[in-house]
């Protein structure tokens, strides 16, 4: 059984994100999604917060399963069985951040492989960062986070 690690802060889940999770779900036998502490970001929700919005959005996929961590993503992996790690793509600026990071993962433990998985091309230009802007304007969201992330993000941002 194939086991893969897809982390990241999903500060919202995005449907980019979760485009990548289906992809990764049809690939792998299990995919866990570890909702991580990003050290260089001050999220706009709580970990148990961010866990509900992922497992509400993929409950239809029965080999994804959530969790949260604060665990370094390597010894994360390491301790679930994964032997992937999965990073989705939205073009070059992306892969190039990603191939640091794979790069410093194999360094540290190099059973585990990183497989990069480009996001459709409708949801290229989604980030969580430019969702939460375009919430705070009250923006329409409505095409680019499920519809429990939009109802916190405009309870968040109500003036």
């Amino acid at each position: 059984m194939t086991k893969a690690l897809y982390a990241g802060s999903f500060d919202p889940i995005t449907f980019g994100h979760i485009d990548v999770i289906k992809r990764a779900s049809r690939v792998f036998d299990k995919v866990y999604v570890a909702i991580s502490i990003n050290t260089h970001k001050h999220a706009l929700f709580t970990d148990d917060q961010r866990a509900d919005f992922a497992r509400q959005a993929l409950e239809n996929l029965d080999n994804v399963e959530v969790l949260v961590s604060e665990e370094l993503t390597v010894k994360l992996a390491r301790s679930l069985g994964a032997t992937v790690l999965v990073r989705g793509v939205r073009g070059g600026n992306d892969l190039d951040s990603e191939m640091s990071i794979a790069g410093l993962n194999e360094k540290m433990d190099d059973s585990i492989q990183t497989i990069f998985i480009p996001t459709a091309a409708n949801y290229r230009d989604l980030s969580s960062s430019m969702i939460k802007e375009i919430a705070k304007f009250h923006g329409n969201i409505d095409k680019f986070v499920p519809a429990p992330v939009v109802k916190a993000l405009t309870e968040k941002y109500r003036s």
